[in-house]
C-alpha cells in the first residue's frame, strides 16, 4: 500500500468478515484493516453507548494489533469507541458510526473540529416502525392476555381497542418517527410529533400537527400513545421524567426506542406500580443490559426487549453501502452521506 492509502479500520467485530473487508480493498486507494477482538470473546453484551477501556476486555489477547490498528487509521468504522481516542488514534479524521446515535463517540474526547462524524440514520427506521407498530398491537389487541390464557387451556375471551382514530405523539420526528408516522396514518390513527427545530406555526407532512419542545406536556396529554425516538443528548436526558408521565393520559401506552437516557426508569417504575400509564413497551435502557434487579421487570404492564426493535437480516449490508459510498465520496473530497451536526445536536468536545 501507498503512503497516501486511506485507512479504514472496522472496529465494528460484525464486519469483519472477508466480503467487507474484500469490498473496502477493491477501492482504489483504500486500506482496510481490522480492530480485532478475542476469538470467542462477548463484546455484545456491553453497554456500547459508553466509551470502554484500551484494550477492552474482549481485546486482551490482540491488545498490539488493536493498538497498531488504531494509531494508523484514518476512518473508524463503529459501534462504540474506546475511551480517550484521540489519544489511541493521532491520525483519525472521520468516524462512521454503524446505527444512528452518535453520543459514544463525543464522551471519548474527539475534537469536532478536526473529526467528522457520520452515521448510518435511516437503515433501520422501517424494521424499528414495524417493531413499534406491532408492539402497540400486541398491548391493544391484548395478545398477551390470549397468549397466556391459551397455555392455560381457558376459553376467555379478550377483546382489545381498536387501532384507527388513535392518536399517536411521536417525539422526534427524525427517520424512525417519520416511518413511525406513515405507517400509524395508514392504520387511520392522527399523528402528532414534536420537533427540536420547530417554530409556532410549522407545518409538517409526517405530522397532523407539529409541536415544539416547549409543548412537550401538551403533546403526552393528548397521545393515546407515545413514541420516543429523539435523539441522545444533553438536552433530551430524562426528558421523560415524573412530570411527563403525569402528563400523559392514564390508559396510554409509552414507547421507547431511542435510548434509555432519554427516560427517567426510575420515575417510570413509580408510575407504573401507581397506574399512572397503562403500558410502557422498552427497548432500550440506562444502562445495558437492564440490570437484573431492576424492578421494571417484574412490573406488570411493562414490556421488555433486549435493544433488538431492529431487524438485523439486511442491516448489515445496507450500512455497509453506506460505509463504501461514504469512503468513495471521502476519497473524491465529496459531501458525506449522514454527516452529523454536532454542534447543533448540543455536543461540545473538546477543540
Amino acid at each position: 500500500m501507498s503512503a497516501e492509502d486511506l485507512v479504514v479500520c472496522l472496529g465494528f467485530a460484525g464486519f469483519h468478515g472477508d466480503r467487507f473487508v474484500e469490498q473496502l480493498a477493491a477501492l482504489d486507494g483504500v486500506e482496510p484493516v481490522v480492530l480485532p477482538i478475542d476469538p470467542g470473546a462477548d463484546w455484545s453484551r456491553t453497554d456500547q453507548s459508553i466509551p470502554h477501556e484500551e484494550p477492552p476486555p474482549w481485546g486482551i489477547q490482540c491488545a498490539s494489533e488493536r493498538r497498531d490498528a488504531l494509531e494508523r487509521m484514518h476512518v473508524f468504522v463503529a459501534l462504540q469507541s474506546p475511551a480517550n481516542l484521540a489519544t489511541h488514534a493521532p491520525r483519525l479524521r472521520w468516524i462512521q458510526g454503524i446505527g444512528a446515535g452518535v453520543e459514544q463517540f463525543v464522551q471519548p474526547g474527539i475534537s469536532k473540529d478536526r473529526v467528522v462524524v457520520t452515521n448510518a440514520a435511516g437503515v433501520s427506521a422501517a424494521s424499528m416502525a414495524e417493531w413499534t407498530i406491532g408492539r402497540l398491537l400486541q398491548v391493544w389487541k391484548r395478545f398477551r392476555e390470549a397468549d397466556d390464557l391459551q397455555r392455560r387451556r381457558a376459553y376467555e375471551r379478550t377483546y382489545g381497542r381498536t387501532f384507527a382514530g388513535s392518536t399517536i405523539g411521536v417525539v422526534g420526528l427524525g427517520h424512525i418517527g417519520r416511518a413511525v408516522s406513515e405507517r400509524a396514518r395508514a392504520f387511520g390513527c392522527r399523528v402528532i410529533g414534536l420537533k427540536r427545530s420547530a417554530r409556532p406555526g410549522d407545518r409538517s407532512e409526517h405530522a397532523d400537527e407539529l409541536f415544539p419542545p416547549e409543548r412537550l406536556h401538551e403533546l403526552l396529554a393528548a397521545s393515546d400513545a407515545v413514541v420516543v425516538s429523539a435523539p441522545a443528548t444533553p438536552e433530551t436526558r430524562h426528558l421523560i421524567d415524573a412530570e411527563a408521565l403525569a402528563a400523559m393520559k392514564p390508559n396510554a401506552v409509552l414507547v421507547n426506542v431511542a435510548r434509555g437516557s432519554l427516560l427517567d426508569e426510575a420515575a417510570l417504575a413509580t408510575c407504573m406500580r401507581e397506574q399512572g400509564i397503562a403500558a410502557a413497551i422498552l427497548d432500550v435502557f440506562d444502562p445495558e443490559p437492564l440490570p437484573e434487579d431492576s424492578p421494571l421487570w417484574d412490573l406488570p404492564g411493562v414490556y421488555i426487549s433486549a435493544h433488538s426493535s431492529v431487524s438485523v437480516d439486511r442491516y448489515m449490508d445496507d450500512v455497509f453501502e453506506i460505509v463504501l459510498e461514504n469512503v468513495e465520496r471521502y476519497r473524491a473530497g465529496e459531501p458525506l452521506r449522514n454527516l452529523v451536526d454536532m454542534g447543533a445536536l448540543g455536543f461540545e468536545a473538546p477543540s
